[in-house]
C-alpha cells in the first residue's frame, strides 16, 4: 500500500472511487451521476495544485482518498458553467451550490478535509494510513485545527475519533436528507493539542 499525492494520470481512478464511496449522496444530488462524474474528472484533471489530495494505491488501483483544503493550496472552484450546461440552469446551479454545502473555508491556521473515503470492500486500515499522512501534512504546515464533516453512520468517524478528533456538532437536517440522502452528519475537529 502506497500513500501519495494525486497525480494527473490518476484522476480517473480518483473520481471513480469518489463516486463509489458517495454513491447515495451523489445520486440524490445529481440524478445522472455519469454527467457529474465527467464534470468532476474535467475539474480534477485541470487542477494546477494537487497538494493535500492524497490517495492510497493498491497496485494500480486507488483504494482510498483524502482531499484537504488549506489556504496555501490554490484550488480553482468547481465551474458553475459546466453544471449549468450539463443539467440546465436551475438544476445545474443547485447542484453546484449544494456541492459546497459541507465545504468549510479554512482560516490561515486551519485545514479542512473535504473528501475522505476508502473503497467499501477494502480494509479501514487504508483510512487510518491516509488520515495519519494528512495529519502529518497539516502539522508540517503549522495547522492548529483540522475539521471534517462525515455521515454519522460512517466507519471513518471511528477512525477520526481514534486519532483524537472530537465530535463538535451533530447536524440533524431535513435539507441534507433531501439533497444528500442522509439526515445526520458529524462535524469532527482535531485541535492543536492533539496535533503536537
Amino acid at each position: 500500500m502506497e500513500i501519495k499525492q494525486l497525480e494527473k494520470s490518476e484522476v480517473r481512478e480518483f473520481v471513480k472511487l469518489l463516486f463509489i464511496c458517495h454513491e447515495e449522496e451523489f445520486t440524490h444530488l445529481f440524478g445522472d451521476t455519469f454527467l457529474a462524474m465527467e464534470i468532476m474528472m474535467n475539474y480534477y484533471s485541470n487542477l494546477s495544485d494537487y497538494r493535500g489530495i492524497l490517495i492510497a494505491k493498491a497496485g494500480r488501483k486507488v483504494a482510498g482518498l483524502i482531499e484537504m483544503w488549506m489556504k496555501e493550496f490554490k484550488r480553482e472552484k468547481l465551474p458553475v458553467k459546466d453544471f449549468v450546461e450539463a443539467f440546465g440552469f436551475v438544476k445545474g446551479l443547485k447542484c453546484r451550490l449544494l456541492l459546497s454545502y459541507f465545504g468549510n473555508k479554512p482560516k490561515r491556521d486551519e485545514a479542512y478535509i473535504r473528501f475522505f473515503c476508502v473503497h467499501p470492500s477494502l480494509s479501514l486500515d487504508i483510512g487510518r494510513n491516509l488520515l495519519d499522512k494528512a495529519l502529518e501534512l497539516a502539522k508540517d504546515m503549522g495547522k492548529r485545527k483540522i475539521s471534517v464533516w462525515l455521515p454519522v453512520e460512517s466507519d471513518l468517524v471511528d477512525i477520526c475519533i481514534e486519532r483524537g478528533f472530537e465530535i463538535k456538532k451533530m447536524l440533524d437536517s431535513n435539507f441534507a436528507e433531501k439533497y444528500f440522502g442522509k439526515r445526520y452528519y458529524y462535524l469532527l475537529e482535531l485541535s492543536d493539542q492533539s496535533l503536537d
